[in-house]
């Protein structure tokens, strides 16, 4: 209800009633058009009708061309069919209505702009992460079966994979954020922070108090966070307020009076880089029921990792392209970059990486890293995601795991946030049962925790849901581990998880009118 309130009296309703108004004329346009044409040709005069009608056939004439083009495009475009057949479904039913949607959604990704800014970071970045011949076969040696799946993200995103860092696992965030204020109250020259949401509440006063003081004492603090995901949870005000400190903080994509595509492509990502010292990542925002200080839907659940060493240059470049996008400069990463870590006693290898929509990288970094880790799995996966609304690809590499004798084990939240999204995620679960996958929901609560192991050796820590918003539409983030240090912990987590979760029998069924509500979902859930 406070949420609510909020958003009532604030910015975001004046700019969601501008937005629906403008969608009520494109449904007006498409479904009244002829009716209202029909009226005035019935009252006009003679060449007021000859004028009408002259006018009509034009716009029927530019409407037929232009879902004439917006059709060849649809079924030419690079995708995977599941995104591709609600679009031509539309178009063949209602072309004018669905010409005008997919112009202001289908296009997911970045304008002309932000494309330009991106393609500079990347040039500016991409020299550091380079290898030589001997360095890249010393690489691959080392990291055996697991080399593809560090290649594949290498040469999408052109980072680096990482030996000799020091990785701290966080099972849960009673235990992270004292972790994170104390860690904070050691900068000295920056602090980078990206969230989804951040919430006013016990975590956010005392990591502000921090960012302010720091600030005041000269420590370059930049701060990105979502404007729709921090809808109604801190002020719109809030960039405005700290920059009076000294603070550079951008609202992501801010919600603007205009029907675009580009609203729905959130910064889902969680990043906190402090100095050269360390960098965290991982599935928690900065709210207290992640800390469970309040709660909501029963225990929360979810992980972070610290990374000390090299692997924090990926990170640094990760939370610097959103921060290029929301300043509109490109930084200057030699600033950066060009520094030299220290090394751990720590055998294992990390790749933190950044996902996004179309023209970031062109492609579903973390479904097919998902896809990479299921494939390698011999012996046993565990997995946790509050969402299970994959893409049938990564759908299929669950099953087919199990089908090839992989102890396949999925966990999902207990007491969901969403009760439609647990809906979908349960007419999923027979699909899945079916091949042999073992499926748990974590009963004390909501599992928000995105994190994947396979074997005790490679392993996923990061934002990443199993679901589209995720896979296709988001700004995201994590890190894959390769036999590190942290490893037998993540595996105990799992398996302290599995204790106190419920087992979905092999029989279960989803019936009723909940599923025929999945089944209709299910045509558009991949487009939005």
């Amino acid at each position: 209800m406070k949420k609510f309130l909020r958003n009532l009296f604030s910015g975001y309703f004046i700019v969601l009633i501008i937005l629906l108004l403008e969608l009520a004329i494109f449904i007006f346009i498409q479904f009244f058009l002829e009716d209202t044409v029909a009226f005035i040709l019935g009252k006009a005069e003679e060449d007021v009708k000859l004028t009408v009608i002259l006018v009509y056939l034009l716009l029927r004439i530019v409407v037929f061309f232009v879902a004439f083009f917006i059709f060849f495009r649809i079924v030419n475009k690079p995708e995977d069919p599941e995104f591709k057949i609600p679009w031509i479904v539309g178009m063949l039913l209602l072309p004018f209505f669905t010409s005008v949607v997919f112009l202001i959604f289908g296009n997911h990704g970045l304008n002309k702009r932000d494309k330009l800014i991106i393609g500079a970071t990347v040039n500016a970045y991409r020299s550091y992460f380079k290898l030589n011949k001997k360095e890249i076969a010393q690489v691959g040696e080392e990291l055996d079966r697991a080399y593809g799946t560090f290649k594949y993200v290498k040469n999408v995103t052109k980072l680096g994979a990482h030996k000799g860092n020091r990785v701290t696992y966080y099972k849960d965030g009673e235990t992270f954020f004292p972790e994170l204020i104390e860690s904070l109250k050691l900068a000295e020259e920056f602090i980078f922070m990206e969230f989804f949401i951040i919430t006013d509440g016990k975590e956010w006063d005392a990591v502000k108090e921090i960012l302010i003081q720091k600030a005041n004492e000269g420590v370059d603090v930049r701060i990105v966070y979502d404007d729709m995901g921090c809808s109604g949870t801190i002020s719109p005000k809030t960039p405005r307020i700290l920059k009076q400190y000294g603070i550079k903080c951008y609202k992501f994509h801010p919600f603007r009076p205009i029907l675009s595509g580009v609203y729905n492509n959130r910064d889902h990502r969680k990043i906190v880089i402090i100095d050269h010292k360390m960098a965290f990542t991982g599935g928690m925002n900065l709210a207290d029921e992640y800390a469970n200080k309040i709660k909501r839907f029963g225990y929360w659940k979810d992980t972070m990792v610290k990374i000390e060493g090299s692997a924090i240059n990926n990170l640094l470049v990760i939370f610097l392209q959103n921060f290029n996008l929301c300043a509109g400069w490109v930084s200057n990463f030699n600033k950066y970059l060009d520094y030299e870590y220290e090394t751990y006693d720590d055998e294992g290898y990390v790749m933190p990486f950044g996902d996004g929509p179309g023209g970031i990288d062109n492609a579903l970094i973390g479904e097919q890293t998902y896809i990479n880790i299921l494939n390698y799995a011999k012996e046993k996966v565990y997995i946790s995601t509050p969402y299970l609304i994959p893409t049938y690809s990564l759908l299929d590499a669950l099953r087919n795991a199990a089908l090839r004798g992989v102890e396949v084990n999925l966990i999902v939240p207990g007491i969901p946030d969403k009760k439609l999204a647990y809906w979908m995620a349960k007419s999923n679960f027979r699909f899945l049962l079916e091949a042999g996958v073992n499926i748990y929901t974590y009963t004390p609560g909501f599992n928000h925790m995105k994190t994947v192991i396979a074997d005790n050796e490679l392993a996923f820590v990061g934002t990443i849901n199993f679901d589209f918003r995720s896979l296709v539409h988001h700004f995201e983030c994590g890190a894959v581990l390769y036999k590190c240090n942290c490893m037998n912990e993540i595996t105990e987590d799992f398996e302290q998880m599995i204790k106190v979760s419920k087992k979905v029998p092999q029989n279960y069924r989803f019936r009723g009118i909940k599923k025929s509500i999945c089944s209709v979902l299910k045509i558009i859930s991949a487009l939005f």
